[in-house]
């Protein structure tokens, strides 16, 4: 069985290739594989092309365990400025429809709320009609 957040992983590089010509590559790190891209938050600040396609993002994995950092080297965004910040985050910052079902996996698996980097879900949320 593979963990939710490497499974969640692979669901989110494809897109984090944004831009034409923009892929996201394996780098090796001393904890192991990670992975550089453009950055999905301060790429549209720039105006050059080139610029937008340059790898400055990255997300790195944590030694043994199945949580990663995503760290952006340009800090040009409000979202991505600071230090690193957790998977669970940056999936929140960056697609929050993928986040919500990431956060709901990880409820059912009894890996969030108090103690735990995620959140448990707002099941208020869940309980509204579409029209009301």
């Amino acid at each position: 069985m593979i963990p939710i957040n490497e499974e969640y992983l692979h669901q989110v590089l494809p897109l984090l290739e944004i831009g034409e010509g923009a892929k996201v590559k394996q780098v090796s790190t001393h904890a192991g594989i990670g992975y550089s891209f453009p950055c999905p938050f301060c790429a549209a600040h720039q105006t050059k092309d080139s610029k937008k396609r340059k790898h400055c993002a990255f997300l790195l994995p944590h030694k043994r365990s199945f949580s990663w950092t995503f760290f952006c080297h340009r800090k040009q965004d409000h979202k991505c400025s600071g230090g690193g910040i957790s998977f669970a985050k940056f999936l929140e910052k960056f697609n929050l429809s993928l986040y919500k079902r990431y956060q709901m996996d990880k409820y059912k698996q009894g890996q969030s709320g108090k103690g735990h980097i995620v959140s448990d879900p707002d099941f208020r949320t869940y309980l509204k009609r579409p029209f009301d």
